[in-house]
């Protein structure tokens, strides 16, 4: 929760800049939280934040990290595929930690899990 929180803080007031880009980095995690649990990466110039999933059965992997901006477009439009039993997917975006749920709309999904954080932080106090 204090994770969740602090990712949440950090992405609203951070100030974004021409500086490099850092993004999450992993290869092959079971979850999306594993992943997000280690240190970021900070991408050379040119590069972009890239996340794969793939999936087949119940099987679910992710991999995270910075990617040459062509070569992750590409990437994106060819290498994304659903056949019901199996799918994957990559993704790129490029902004401060945008990979962390995997999604180029990264922001919302992040306010909103920091609200949804705040609120039952504030429920969780008032019903003690």
């Amino acid at each position: 929760m204090k994770t969740c929180l602090m990712l949440f803080l950090l992405a609203c007031f951070v100030n974004y800049s021409e500086s490099a880009l850092s993004c999450f980095s992993c290869t092959d995690a079971d979850t999306n939280l594993n992943c997000n649990l280690r240190l970021p990466e900070v991408c050379a110039s040119g590069q972009v934040c890239r996340t794969s999933t793939s999936s087949l059965g119940g099987s679910y992997k992710i991999s995270k990290g910075c990617a040459d901006k062509t070569q992750c477009d590409i990437q994106s439009v060819f290498g994304s595929v659903n056949i019901g039993v199996a799918s994957t997917s990559v993704k790129c975006c490029d902004y401060l930690l945008c990979n962390i749920n995997g999604s180029t709309t990264a922001r919302l999904n992040l306010l909103l899990l920091g609200v949804s954080a705040l609120v039952l932080l504030v429920v969780g106090n008032i019903t003690k």
